[in-house]
């Protein structure tokens, strides 16, 4: 119940179901909707996954086969990056490459791959003329390695993951500040992710006339469903591993 009561876990229970506005579930969702909320066994779940593992509602959600896990952390990533537009600010890029960091004496934990990237980018979040770096995570809180562990203390540690990655290079090479942005599939999220949405919030009220209460309580809808959505397709999405066919080995006289 630890997880239900989280800010913004909830908001999809009492938010209107427009289908407008992408916030309407069929019975299917609504069900499945409950089961993970409370913990329920899923009865109809098929038995395998395609990695070969004993298939369980968390088993689905942590699973890499089928890519799920990244389309959940991309849809909340575009949903996040649409929020701080409508906010005003420009520009808002995603999976923007970063700035080479060769020369640099960064520490060990640093990402200082060429192919980097981070999943938002934006100007004066925190300050005029200043560029922002944020980057997401998702996790599972009820993975196997995660029960022991209170979730405070796991928002903290991904938090100080990415941190550990990803600030150095972006304070001294690109020059600007960053912010880790750390989910759970619950709806919950860490304590930086609620100042940049309430940064988010008080911006769209000023821009857009609205009271602060229902702008914070819109956001918090568009981000929870955003999670919820993707969650609920990693259930019940097939997972296979797929080997691909290049298309010169097609023999198209081969009907």
């Amino acid at each position: 119940m630890e997880l239900c009561s989280e800010p913004g876990a909830s908001s999809w229970l009492t938010a209107r179901p427009l289908q407008k506005l992408g916030h309407e579930l069929n019975q299917v969702e609504f069900v499945d909707a409950i089961r993970l909320r409370y913990g329920f066994h899923f009865p109809d779940l098929i038995g395998k996954c395609g990695c070969g593992a004993q298939n369980t509602s968390d088993h689905a959600l942590i699973c890499k086969v089928g890519g799920f896990d990244m389309w959940r952390h991309d849809h909340l990533r575009d949903t996040l990056a649409d929020i701080l537009r409508y906010a005003g600010f420009k520009p808002v890029n995603t999976e923007q490459p970063m700035l080479p960091c060769d020369g640099f004496n960064l520490p060990i934990s640093a990402n200082i791959k060429a192919e980097a990237r981070m999943d938002i980018v934006c100007r004066g979040l925190w300050s005029d003329m200043q560029t922002s770096f944020m980057d997401v995570r998702v996790f599972h809180p009820n993975a196997p390695s995660y029960l022991k562990m209170p979730i405070t203390n796991l928002y903290k540690q991904h938090q100080n993951q990415k941190k550990l990655a990803y600030m150095r290079r972006v304070q001294e090479v690109e020059q600007g500040s960053f912010t880790p942005l750390v989910f759970s599939t619950s709806g919950g999220f860490a304590g930086e992710v609620g100042k940049v949405l309430e940064r988010a919030a008080r911006k769209i009220c000023d821009r857009h006339k609205e009271s602060y209460a229902e702008t914070m309580s819109f956001i918090r809808e568009k981000t929870r469903f955003s999670l919820l959505r993707s969650t609920l397709v990693a259930l019940r999405g097939t997972k296979r591993r797929v080997v691909p066919v290049s298309v010169e080995d097609v023999d198209f006289r081969d009907k």
